[in-house]
């Protein structure tokens, strides 16, 4: 059996070739619970960096899963290389194909997801360093929530473009300190839940992180 990092994209989440973008995000939920960094069931089993390296895989496979044209690039690589065939995806994943026998035989995990990565990167706001706070609210997790509902952006909609899981971020709204990842990534979900809101990325990383710390400081002492 391959190694997690080995396996193709459908392997890797569990999932059949023709499985639907439906599927594909929920088998991502789920190995997100199985692989997270605050995964008790899998705590011993991986060191820090095998885990982040599975983290990477699942994070490419539902970037490029949930993507019509990369995914249909994708499935045509995986046939050029005998690991699948037309009838194992349909014929709905290879209508008007335009892609040339071949041309995908180069193609790598990195590759797939730096392209989705750039359509990614257009789509996400830029960070014009809005003062959205103020200086009369200090940064919680109510005034984030706050701010995010002001400007009708759902947590689906930012689990979409930051593939950050909608369970973490309730847990940072709502200040459920306990259930938050350590903290060298809860600086890095701040931050780019910060860029998605278009406010001051190091107010808000900051104001968080010092609540955050007074938590600590004060219940696992």
């Amino acid at each position: 059996m391959k190694r997690l990092t080995e396996q193709d994209y459908y392997n890797l989440l569990d999932i059949s070739p023709k499985a639907s973008f439906g599927e594909v995000r929920s088998a991502y939920d789920q190995a997100m619970s199985i692989y997270s960094t605050d995964s008790i069931s899998t705590y011993t089993l991986f060191t820090q960096k095998e885990r982040k390296l599975i983290l990477s895989r699942l994070a490419e496979a539902y970037k490029t899963l949930t993507n019509s044209k990369l995914r249909k690039e994708y499935d045509h690589f995986l046939i050029e290389r005998g690991e699948l065939s037309p009838q194992e995806i349909g014929f709905s994943s290879l209508e008007d194909s335009t892609i040339a026998k071949g041309k995908l035989l180069d193609v790598s995990a990195e590759s797939l997801t730096q392209k989705q990565q750039e359509v990614k990167d257009e789509r996400l706001p830029s960070d014009r360093n809005l003062d959205l706070f103020g200086s009369q609210i200090s940064v919680t997790g109510k005034s984030i929530k706050m701010v995010r509902k002001t400007k009708e952006i759902s947590l689906e909609e930012i689990y979409k473009k930051t593939n950050i899981p909608q369970e973490t971020l309730q847990s940072i709204e709502e200040e459920r300190f306990e259930k938050l990842p350590a903290l060298v990534y809860l600086k890095g979900f701040l931050k780019t839940y910060a860029k998605i809101l278009q406010v001051n990325q190091t107010e808000m990383v900051e104001g968080y992180v010092k609540r955050y710390l007074e938590w600590k400081n004060t219940y696992q002492k």
